[in-house]
């Protein structure tokens, strides 16, 4: 049977933490203190004097790895995006910086942080803390500094930071109400696409695929998954749980190989879910082995070789994070903070985008227009 493929969500806009102000225009002035939690915000008079004044304002977002392709490009295009409408929302000019060591070194990526906090270099500072205990207390310092500290795409959450601004990855309780939990999302996507095609899934054996089933997103993302699908269909066969998945590492010739192995130990498999990037490799071995309409696959992110995969029908979608998106939110959210106060929204939730074989071309022209995108047509 030839299956057709569904068409889900396109883009979805950013969803941010603070409503929008009167165009162009300061309604509140910037906050003195801020009440959270865990204790009292107190904002630099420096920025806040700088605010008042509307003297340029530099924010800057640390990554983990400035010679990645693809996302530090996105990034740099989201929060150019985020200055744009800070200025005619608000009247204030946003300087955007991202910055970061060339490779993945937390240690480096710390060090940068406080040399610049220290130097009075930011007035609003965003970062993604790859190991999320490790950037605490960067995190607290530089809030104890009177400067707004955010994070972005990776989450701190025993830190003191103001807001989180990426995906929902969150550990996905029975009764968690988010529409934009990335597992649950794909999980109506899994469910509207088997009963679009008339596939009933109980009976079927799925297994579930990770890059590292100690992520607490990549948990987040199974668990969600399996919740939506199994309430669907829950005679749905799985192969692995949202600890034992099994597991590829991040280097596509690895993937590629213990997926084939995989798969040829595990023939009654029809359908696989990968939390991030497998799907790319399982969609390449199911061309290979012209399992095309017999076996499917779903995953996250979007590059080169997801979208080939796409044009050719060998994926079912890609929930894409849009890493473009969460630093838009960054810079928006910040710059309300400091023109209007208000307690910040502890998680400013980013939906993902979907593409699939049907809208894969306006994927394609989206990353054409953020060079270095990673994203080829």
């Amino acid at each position: 049977m030839k299956v057709k493929v569904i068409l889900a969500l396109v883009s979805l806009a950013v969803v941010t933490a603070f409503a929008a102000s009167a165009s162009g225009s300061l309604t509140a002035g910037p906050p003195k203190t801020t009440h959270f939690s865990w204790g009292t915000f107190t904002l630099s008079s420096r920025i806040a004097d700088k605010v008042k004044a509307k003297q340029a304002l530099n924010f800057d977002l640390s990554y983990q790895i400035l010679n990645e392709p693809g996302a530090p490009a996105q990034l740099r295009a989201g929060m150019k995006q985020g200055a744009a409408q800070v200025q005619k929302e608000l009247g204030l000019k946003i300087n955007t910086d991202l910055i970061g060591p060339p490779n993945t070194d937390p240690p480096a990526q710390i060090a940068q942080i406080n040399e610049f906090v220290g130097a009075k270099k930011i007035d609003c500072g965003g970062v993604e803390p790859v190991t999320p205990g490790a950037f605490v207390s960067v995190i607290n310092k530089t809030m104890d500094a009177g400067v707004p500290m955010m994070t972005v795409n990776t989450d701190s959450p025993s830190s003191h930071r103001m807001t989180y601004n990426g995906a929902d990855d969150y550990d996905s309780g029975a009764n968690y109400a988010s529409p934009s939990q990335m597992g649950k999302v794909a999980g109506r996507f899994t469910v509207a696409w088997a009963k679009a095609n008339k596939i009933d899934l109980n009976g079927k054996t799925a297994a579930l695929i990770s890059g590292d089933t100690t992520a607490s997103w990549a948990q987040g993302r199974m668990k969600g998954w399996m919740q939506t699908v199994k309430a669907a269909y829950p005679q749905l066969k799985v192969i692995g749980t949202t600890t034992t998945a099994f597991t590829t590492g991040y280097v596509p010739a690895d993937i590629y190989n213990k997926m084939s192995s995989f798969m040829t130990g595990h023939p009654q498999v029809s359908l696989y879910f990968s939390s991030d990037w497998e799907a790319a490799e399982i969609g390449q071995l199911i061309g290979q082995r012209h399992l095309k309409g017999k076996v499917f696959t779903l995953g996250y992110n979007i590059d080169g070789t997801i979208v080939n995969d796409l044009k050719q029908g060998l994926i079912l979608g890609t929930l894409d994070q849009r890493y473009d998106l969460q630093a838009k939110s960054f810079i928006v959210n910040c710059a309300r903070y400091l023109a209007n106060g208000g307690t910040p929204a502890a998680y400013s939730f980013v939906p993902p985008s979907i593409w699939t074989p049907k809208n894969v071309d306006q994927a394609i022209a989206l990353y054409k227009s953020i060079p270095g995108s990673g994203v080829t047509g």
